[in-house]
């Protein structure tokens, strides 16, 4: 197995290993119009094979869930949407009911937001949150000052990405609870999370907490390499890979693999 790299251990027993993937800049590589941003065709067709090989696969993003649904249509994968405030049951978005109480301060938010910042790229993620690009205008990047008093206005918190932030519902949720919650609920000894950003080494700190409370699973943690990569996400790293193409060879030659024992 070695020629599957970081992802061997998710080969030794596929029915009981999950993999966990992050969206923009892990699948999809990252486009100046976050509305244009859309997987690698062989990273979806990778899913496809893998969604029944596995005992868990996984989209877990901050794009809301019908943007995930729309674009990595993959039966039998899990999706989670805005870093679990949204998840898809069956054929339908369920909210997480703490974050109702907000939704109007999300929305005063972003109007507010696209009205201090015209040359800025606001982008409204379903109800629960909304981020304020400046990668097509980095010359208007909105000050920290500034994002962090619009958050506090509107009682709402900050968040930090890559030429973005983003403002959501004041709920304790992020991509390590999701990861948790999906751990607990499969029955698997080894599991991959991958990601680009900051917002990633939850998701990482997750598995690596799985690790230590059963030994007898084996996690890993794949950093999908930029220019723009945060320190924080390399060194939490088991392995780094250049890219969403380098991940997506990875996940084909896993599923190469696996198809290859019927």
């Amino acid at each position: 197995m070695t020629e599957l790299g970081p992802l061997a251990p998710l080969a030794v027993d596929p029915a009981a290993a999950a993999l966990l993937s992050d969206f923009d800049g892990t699948l999809a590589p990252i486009v100046a119009d976050p509305a244009q941003a859309r997987p690698l065709p062989a990273a979806r067709r990778a899913l496809e094979a893998l969604v029944p090989r596995l005992g868990l696969v996984a989209v877990v993003s901050g794009r809301p869930i019908e943007y995930l649904r729309e674009h990595v249509a993959v039966p039998g994968i899990v999706l989670a949407g805005v870093y679990g405030l949204e998840q898809l049951v069956g054929d339908e978005v369920v909210t997480d009911p703490r974050a109702v109480a907000h939704l109007d301060a999300v929305a005063a938010a972003a109007t507010e937001a696209e009205r201090r910042w015209p040359t800025l790229t606001v982008e409204r993620k379903g109800s629960t949150a909304f981020a304020v690009h400046w990668r097509r205008a980095p010359q208007d990047a909105p000050g920290r000052e500034a994002l962090e008093s619009l958050a506090g206005s509107h009682g709402l918190r900050l968040a930090w990405g890559r030429q973005a932030a983003e403002l959501l519902v004041p709920v304790p949720v992020d991509k390590g609870t999701v990861v948790r919650a999906l751990l607990d609920g499969a029955a698997v000894t080894a599991g991959a999370a991958a990601g680009d950003d900051v917002g990633d080494v939850a998701a990482f700190d997750a598995l690596a907490a799985r690790a230590r409370t059963d030994p007898g699973f084996v996690a890993v943690r794949i950093a999908v390499r930029s220019g723009e990569s945060p320190a924080a996400l390399l060194d939490a790293a088991d392995a780094v890979v250049d890219g969403p193409a380098a991940l997506t060879a990875l996940l084909a030659d896993l599923a190469a693999a696996l198809s290859r024992r019927g």
